[in-house]
């Protein structure tokens, strides 16, 4: 696979998906927990499909990519994101950031508390792709643990030990990802640092986040979505996301993308769910200003 190794920070690199056009404009894509290069499948797809359009594609690696994440914070990944977004602004003159998973959770720390507390540079735009609350996730794949679990990383936080590891049963639960106890309370407690996009978030919280987005905003919700309780109606939930976003930054291509997991596959569908989401990307993209 062509692409160039991107050197924005010192131990961090990104990997741009190259083509023989020289382009203006990039699409920066952030994974999820776990996450690093070519393990989101979509990814060289899209790519592809962007270069069509006069736009390249490049995934940052940051410290919390792999199994970086479980000592890791939304802080630390949006400095991270903030210094390779100064880097490709370099090269680019419009740069739209894509998030997937808790990747979602990075974009939007980074355009509502980031930006907030350090102005930089303004992206032309955001997606979110798969934006799952992971409290939600952890009481729908976990239900029978998840308080005493939750429980026991609290108590361990108020004895000021935020930053030691957790027992092997939390890591088992977590791709045998080590996490530390403030990272477990980010994710799994209501109102932590990760809790962006619970459905049972009061609106002073959503006001906080989807109200202070600043920039075009596209949002791609999965319907067969594997990490979210079935009890969640996914569309209400976009409708009320919806009603926080100011009006001129909601895209209108922002949906549910019909049988499509959390990262666009389908075992009925085929390439389906994910040709209609690059689709939204692309129309997303055009109608940037």
């Amino acid at each position: 696979m062509d692409g160039k190794l991107h050197k924005y920070e010192e131990r961090l690199a990104a990997f741009e998906f190259t083509s023989s056009a020289k382009h203006e404009s990039l699409l920066l894509f952030i994974g999820g927990l776990g996450d690093g290069l070519l393990t989101v499948p979509y990814v060289v797809p899209l790519s592809k499909a962007l270069d069509q359009i006069g736009w390249s594609v490049a995934q940052v690696l940051i410290s919390s990519s792999y199994t970086g994440w479980g000592s890791g914070s939304l802080k630390r990944d949006a400095d991270e994101l903030s210094k390779a977004i100064d880097y490709f602004s370099e090269i680019y003159d419009k740069i739209v950031l894509m998030g997937h998973s808790t990747g979602c959770q990075d974009t939007m720390y980074y355009l509502t508390v980031h930006q907030h507390e350090h102005p930089t540079h303004k992206l032309a735009g955001a997606i979110l792709q798969a934006p799952v609350s992971d409290r939600e996730a952890m009481m729908h794949l976990f239900p029978d643990s998840y308080g005493e679990l939750l429980d026991f990383a609290l108590d361990q936080a108020r004895k000021g030990k935020g930053n030691n590891y957790l027992p092997p049963e939390y890591s088992a639960l977590f791709f045998n990802t080590p996490i530390t106890v403030d990272r477990w309370v980010s994710l799994a407690n209501p109102l932590g640092d990760d809790d962006f996009f619970s459905s049972d978030l009061p609106d002073t919280v959503l006001w906080a986040s989807f109200g202070h987005l600043k920039v075009p905003t596209l949002i791609l919700y999965s319907g067969s979505e594997e990490f979210a309780p079935v009890t969640i109606d996914k569309q209400a939930l976009l409708e009320r996301w919806k009603s926080f976003v100011p009006s001129e930054n909601w895209s209108a291509y922002s949906g549910i993308i019909p049988g499509a997991s959390h990262n666009l596959t389908s075992k009925t569908d085929g390439d389906k769910p994910m040709n209609e989401a690059i689709s939204k990307v692309i129309q997303f993209i055009r109608s940037l200003p």
